[in-house]
């Protein structure tokens, strides 16, 4: 059944209301990125000198103090503003799905972005002979095609979502005519069919394995800047696996958070759907939960565009970090 004008003016007012939302949350949490930012340096500095006191000195202490600082990093460096976190709250409240698939999620996708950027360093730095300078220059190519895969991602969960509010609409028109029928019939048809129960689209099918590959691989593509330049640091120390050991607990410290993320957004869910199935029928419920999953793709394309737009006006070179250019040039410029 086509969708009327009023649910397509529904449609075009979540739509634009999705992009009025990430507007404003980026402009309020830009001052706290700032500040994220000078926090984030000065972990880096402790990492840096941990990695650094480990090749001189490598002990039991050096090398837990390493990989504490670097899970500590990992956690710090996921509460901060950024695509990943915001991705997956976004598919997680407006379109459910499983705890163990969440968690599954949010630590596949951690994982994947601290792999990126091992193999980057490996490939680029000790494959192809390129300075770390070079191989950071390198993360924003990366970052334009995780933005782009964002993008497509949320076009992805809105054709989804339409097809949903199609089938809701269409099970409604059908129940409308069976139970105009059912005054001069017997009342025998099945109850699945009446409450539109062959149309219900559960967490668990919601979060197919397509889907699930494409939001890991939106969040995991773009690579840890801190775990590009620690492994950096690390290489010119002649100490790239101890790199690889302080970017994998970083990881862990940054799945954990997102999974903290990734379950209040379920539960914030759960809760407000038990709170309209308390007062709303199962369609009218099937009905909010298809428009919510369609706002949910497009606030997600809309991150996708204006992160690859911002991220082309950006100059294509810069301090990393926001440290000053002499203070780089004795670590990533050798």
């Amino acid at each position: 059944m086509p969708l009327t004008r009023q649910q397509l003016l529904w449609g075009a007012l979540t739509v634009f209301g999705a992009l009025l939302l990430v507007v404003i949350v980026q402009a309020n949490l830009q001052g706290v990125s700032f500040q994220l930012l000078a926090w984030q340096r000065d972990l880096h500095r402790t990492l840096t000198l941990a990695i650094t006191e480990l090749s001189r000195t490598p002990s039991t202490n050096t090398w837990l103090t390493l990989l504490g600082v670097s899970f500590a990093y990992g956690v710090f460096h996921a509460a901060g503003p950024g695509h990943g976190k915001a991705v997956l709250a976004t598919y997680l409240a407006s379109h459910g799905g499983a705890t163990r698939r969440a968690l599954g999620l949010s630590f596949a996708a951690s994982l994947l972005q601290g792999v990126t950027a091992i193999a980057m360093v490996a490939v680029l730095v000790h494959g192809l002979g390129w300075l770390t300078r070079q191989a950071m220059g390198s993360v924003v190519w990366v970052e334009q095609a995780s933005f782009m895969l964002v993008a497509l991602l949320g076009g992805w969960l809105c054709w989804r979502a339409i097809k949903q509010l199609r089938q809701a609409y269409s099970a409604h028109a059908s129940d409308a005519v069976d139970h105009s029928h059912s005054h001069s019939h017997s009342h025998s048809h099945d109850h699945s069919h009446c409450c539109g129960g062959a149309h219900h689209i559960e967490p668990q099918q919601a979060l197919d394995w397509r889907t699930a590959l494409m939001t890991v691989g939106a969040i995991g593509m773009r690579p840890c800047t801190g775990a590009v330049l620690m492994l950096g640091a690390a290489s010119l120390l002649g100490q790239f696996y101890v790199g690889v050991a302080s970017v994998l607990a970083m990881s862990l410290g940054t799945g954990i958070t997102v999974s903290v993320l990734a379950l209040a957004s379920i539960v914030a869910r759960g809760w407000a759907t038990k709170r309209l199935q308390r007062q709303s029928s199962r369609q009218m419920v099937e009905k909010a939960a298809g428009w919510a999953a369609l706002a949910g793709g497009a606030l997600i394309v809309a991150l996708g565009v204006s992160l690859s737009l911002a991220g082309a006006a950006q100059p294509a070179s810069g301090p990393l970090l926001n440290e000053p250019p002499s203070r780089q040039g004795s670590l990533l410029g050798k």
